[in-house]
This record gives structure tokens, C-alpha cells and sequence, in this order.
């Protein structure tokens, strides 16, 4: 959780990170400890009140961070209602039984005085609790269905802080989402804007080649077929991408067209391994140009220029599961100044934009440069 009021410059997006969840926990800590029925506790049992009123911090703040972080994101912000109540209500369960296994410890060790003998005001709250463990031991582990105010008191105990948190950090990640989608929309402005200043020229060599490929087609069949791969990548380009999405198949036949002109390029240079799906089904689509990147900096910092032979590993898999992509390739003796440039950083861009719920592991070592990516079924349908 960030503040975006509090401008903190000299620090790190890490260390921003880290002092936002301290303070979030410390806050946390504070209405926990300083609430009427903990405070309470501590006063009248000491450690044993203490013990309990840890417990409660604990268990507060696992809902933060449960429904935070893993529930919200998954179900809430997806909008899938279903499956958030389910589990809404599986956590509400499952803290009623912490609570009545905190409250049945606490009563063992310490006792709760008799409800019924308690009428002066400051003895209210130990009223209150020797009634609802009264109404505990009534009803049961699963008195949550079965009493209103068992209901409702395990509502105030244990999830009104951490509501009052999740509120906050809802609307900021609303706020985010908003402002990630306006710079998303002013990027692809710009890139709509800088391809139609450039598409006369493409159109031109599209047509070029497209001759070319008709002139050399007897006479030079080599030739001719190098030409209508560089075609195809070129129809591609400019006439199968104008959706936000594209069917996987054709981004994969778009990959073997350029391993293809490269093979083409670099001769036997490079030992390759490629295993891509032979079909995928129709159904299934992906933001065009997101994996070809990968390839293009496999072939730019594998493929040394030395006698020394390079080799270059590509396996992309679909299944059930989702997509899974792993890309290596060997490194120069002398190591450049950097791998990956630019490219890379706007795939990592456009994945944390787009594909939030992806996977992506970048191994750099002396001798090999490895890419793993992971995006989920429902991510790349």
C-alpha cells in the first residue's frame, strides 16, 4: 500500500514500499491495543489479556493482508461476486472459530465473572463478554448461523479495523488502476500516432517485396521464399494487429517466421531448439508482439560473431493451465554492457499493465541468459 500524498523522493521504490507497510501495521497495532475490549482485557489479566489481545493483532492483521492482497485483487477487482463471497464468508467462519477457541482458552484460564451479578456501568464490558461466551457455549463452533448477535459481534471483534484499512486501500488501488489505464490510453495515442506517420513507407516495401517475391519465384526459389517470410511479417504487422488482441496462433507463426530470417542470417552459427505447439485453438488470444522480444533478444545477444558457436533453446507450451514460455541462449566471452535494453522494459510494462497476474523469472548468469514466463488461461484467452 503506497500514500501518494506523501512524496518521499529520497527513498527507493522498495524502501517506500516497506515504510508503507510498517506504518500500515503499526496503525493496525494501535487501534487494536488501544480498543475499549483489549484495553480492558490487559487491565483486569495482565499477560493473559495481553496474550489475547496479541492474538486478536495477528488475526487482523492475516484478514488485511489476505483479502488485501490475494482476495481482492483475484475476485473483487476481477468481478467475479461468486467466488468473493464464498471465500468472504469461508473467512468469516474461520475467524468465529479463532474466536471461539480464543475465548474458551481465555475463560479456562482466567473465567469471566457472572453476567447476570454485573450492573454498574464500568463493569459493562465484562458483562458483554461473559454474555457472548454465554451464547458461545449455547450455540457452538457454528453458533455464527445460528445467533444474529454472534453474527454481528464477530463482525466488531476481529473486522472492523481491518475494514476500515481494506476501505482505504481499495480506493487508492482504484485511484491506481485509474491512472495506470490514462497512461496505458496516452501510450497506445502515441504509438497510433507514430505508426500512422509511418505507414506509408511499410505499405510501400509491402508491395515491394510482394514483386519481388513474383520475380524470384522461378528463378531463385531460396530467395523467393526468404521474401515471402519477410511478407508475412509484414502483413502481420500491419494489417493482423489492429485489435487489442490476436488469435495465438498467429503471433506463434509470426515467431516461426522470424527464427526462420534469422536462421537465414546467422547460417550455422547457432545451434537452435525450437519446440512451439503445432495448433492452438482459436479461442485462445494474446496482445500481439508480447513474446516476440524475448526471441528478438535471445537472437541479438546470443548469436555471437566469434568462431565460437552460440546455441539458443525456445519452448512455449498452452495448456490448461495457461501459457508458459522459456527462452535461453548462450553469452558472449566478453559480456556486453547490458542484456535486455529497451525492449524488455516496455514487455515488462506492458505485463504489469496488462497481464497483472503473469509470472515472469529472469536468470542471468555468466554463460546463459534465461526468460521463464508464465501467464494464467484466463489472461491470455
Amino acid at each position: 500500500m503506497k500514500f501518494p500524498l506523501v512524496q518521499l523522493s529520497f527513498l527507493t521504490g522498495s524502501a517506500r514500499r516497506l515504510l508503507a507497510h510498517a506504518l500500515v501495521i503499526f496503525a493496525l497495532y494501535v487501534l487494536v491495543s488501544a480498543d475499549g475490549l483489549t484495553a480492558s482485557l490487559i487491565y483486569r489479566y495482565g499477560d493473559t489479556g495481553q496474550w489475547f489481545m496479541n492474538g486478536q493483532f495477528l488475526l487482523q492483521l492475516g484478514i488485511y493482508y489476505g483479502w488485501g492482497y490475494w482476495l481482492f485483487p483475484r475476485f473483487l477487482y476481477r468481478f467475479k461476486p461468486l467466488p468473493l463471497l464464498a471465500l468472504i464468508l469461508l473467512t468469516y467462519t474461520g475467524v468465529y472459530l479463532a474466536n471461539y477457541a480464543g475465548f474458551s482458552w481465555l475463560h479456562q484460564t482466567v473465567g469471566f465473572p457472572d453476567h447476570g451479578l454485573l450492573s454498574v456501568p464500568r463493569a459493562k464490558i465484562w458483562s458483554n463478554l461473559s454474555l457472548m461466551w454465554h451464547r458461545m457455549e449455547q450455540h457452538g463452533p457454528l453458533g455464527l448461523f445460528t445467533n444474529v448477535s454472534l453474527f454481528g459481534w464477530n463482525f466488531l471483534l476481529s473486522f472492523t479495523y481491518p475494514a476500515l484499512l481494506l476501505a482505504f486501500k481499495a480506493l487508492y488501488d482504484n485511484m491506481a488502476a485509474q491512472i495506470s489505464n490514462a497512461q496505458l490510453k496516452q501510450q497506445n495515442m502515441q504509438l497510433e500516432l507514430g505508426y500512422l506517420k509511418s505507414q506509408i513507407n511499410p505499405h510501400f516495401l509491402f508491395n515491394v517485396l510482394n514483386s519481388v517475391y513474383a520475380l524470384t519465384e522461378e528463378d531463385c526459389p531460396p530467395a523467393a521464399q526468404l521474401v515471402h517470410q519477410l511478407s508475412g511479417l509484414m502483413q502481420y504487422t500491419l494489417y493482423e494487429t489492429a485489435e487489442p488482441t490476436v488469435p495465438l496462433q498467429k503471433e506463434l507463426q509470426f515467431i516461426r517466421d522470424y527464427i526462420a530470417l534469422e536462421k537465414t542470417r546467422t547460417g550455422k552459427r547457432v545451434d537452435l531448439q525450437v519446440s512451439l505447439p503445432a495448433t492452438v485453438s482459436d479461442s485462445v488470444h494474446i496482445v500481439p508482439f508480447l513474446l516476440i522480444p524475448f526471441v528478438e533478444n535471445a537472437f541479438k545477444h546470443g548469436v555471437q560473431r566469434s568462431a565460437r558457436k552460440s546455441w539458443i533453446k525456445l519452448a512455449v507450451v498452452v495448456d490448461k493451465a495457461g501459457l508458459q514460455l522459456t527462452i535461453s541462449n548462450s553469452k558472449p566471452v566478453t559480456p556486453e554492457a547490458s542484456i535486455g535494453g529497451l525492449g524488455l522494459v516496455n514487455v515488462r510494462k506492458r505485463l504489469a499493465l496488462l497481464y497483472p497476474g503473469h509470472v515472469l523469472q529472469v536468470v542471468n548468469e555468466p554463460d546463459c541468459y534465461q526468460v521463464d514466463l508464465a501467464l494464467p488461461f484466463d489472461a491470455v484467452r
